[in-house]
């Protein structure tokens, strides 16, 4: 009987081991599962995936750019008083010699007119004194002191009659009224600013362009360049270099150089509007590159050379491609030998990859997922 109890206890001691057992290989076996899983899916790395572009093919720039008017003034009286005439709004177009703004010209009349007389008066004097100075009964002096008041007052009157003059304003040129800055009817001073033309006929594209691009690009490489507005993306207007400007912006390490275009007939452009700057160019003339790639796709090997990971479409892979490079360009990073142009290479986070790695494209210009 007490054999019996013992065999019992023991039977039951090696079951409820045998369960333990069989418990953990179940949840190792589940765990190693997951963990195959989450390895599996670290390894595909999402990676920013070009085509590698050939030696010889024409490469277009883009810079973010902002319309000014060529000529851009603001006019003022240069005579005192209170307006009466301003006969232009803002958003208008008017013609060369028309009328924008007027002084009450009460005043100026009456000077012009009380100048004449000064004249007049001055005139006879001179005349009489001639007369005197012919029967000798005036002084050679007194003669000439009359006739130097009777230019005096002529000129007297030429000033009041260009103040008269100056009491209107004119429009320069053909422009667009851009900003009134009085009403009509106030006081204004000499100087004071009554509004701001702009000559639009012809426009002022204005781009901030890399230092790099700036420095490293001849004249002879320039293909294009042209202007392409959010209003009509389909369109491009040619542009002209103007100037550049000689300092570069304190925050972004940009240099301003202004194009010039025409007017569109069919597109009311102002100045204010955004606008984008596309420059096409080709390689240097002495260039000896089979291809192009952006630095952003070099990582430096162990034999001081470098590589670029090139990316299967099918495998979704990558492997090593090693690389000889010229010196870096504004538009990229030479290859001399290596590639030929055309291939699908790696350009962000090429330092993270391993030979075989799958990754996942992130640019449908890669053909990949």
């Amino acid at each position: 009987m007490r054999r019996s109890a013992i065999t019992r206890v023991r039977a039951a001691i090696f079951g409820s081991l045998a369960f333990a057992l069989w418990a953990g290989i179940l949840l190792l076996g589940g765990c190693g599962n997951r963990t195959d899983e989450v390895v599996a899916e670290q390894s595909v790395r999402p990676a920013k995936v070009i085509r590698v572009e050939a030696a010889g093919v024409v490469t277009a720039h883009e810079f973010v750019a902002r319309v000014e008017a060529a000529q851009s003034i603001d006019v003022s009286f240069e005579v005192d008083g209170v307006l009466a005439e301003l006969p232009v709004l803002e958003g208008q177009t008017i013609e060369r010699g028309q009328l924008i703004a007027a002084l009450n010209p009460t005043d100026f009349r009456l000077a012009v007119r009380e100048a004449e007389l000064q004249v007049e008066l001055a005139r006879q004097d001179w005349q009489r004194k001639r007369r005197l100075l012919a029967r000798r009964g005036i002084a050679a002096s007194l003669v000439e002191d009359a006739r130097s008041m009777h230019e005096l007052q002529q000129v007297r009157l030429a000033q009041r009659r260009e103040s008269l003059a100056k009491s209107r304003i004119t429009a320069p040129f053909d422009a667009y009224v851009a900003h009134r800055y009085v009403d009509n009817f106030v006081q204004v001073d000499t100087k004071d600013k009554v509004m701001r033309l702009n000559d639009l006929h012809e426009l002022q594209v204005v781009a901030g362009v890399p230092e790099q691009l700036l420095v490293t690009v001849r004249t002879e490489q320039v293909v294009s360049i042209d202007a392409i507005f959010p209003f009509a993306p389909e369109r491009r207007f040619p542009l002209t270099f103007r100037e550049s400007r000689g300092e570069a912006d304190a925050v972004a390490q940009t240099y301003e150089v202004s194009f010039t275009m025409q007017r569109p007939a069919e597109f009311n452009i102002l100045p204010g509007m955004t606008a984008a700057v596309s420059v096409a160019l080709r390689p240097q003339a002495d260039a000896v590159a089979s291809a192009w790639i952006p630095a952003s796709a070099l990582v430096s090997g162990p034999d001081q050379g470098f590589f670029v990971w090139l990316y299967d479409p099918e495998t979704h892979g990558v492997r090593k491609q090693a690389v000889q490079v010229g010196p870096l360009a504004a538009y990229g990073v030479p290859v001399l030998s290596g590639l030929q142009g055309g291939e699908q290479v790696v350009s962000t986070g090429a330092n993270q990859l391993q030979e075989g790695m799958r990754i996942r494209p992130m640019d449908d210009e890669s053909g990949g997922e």
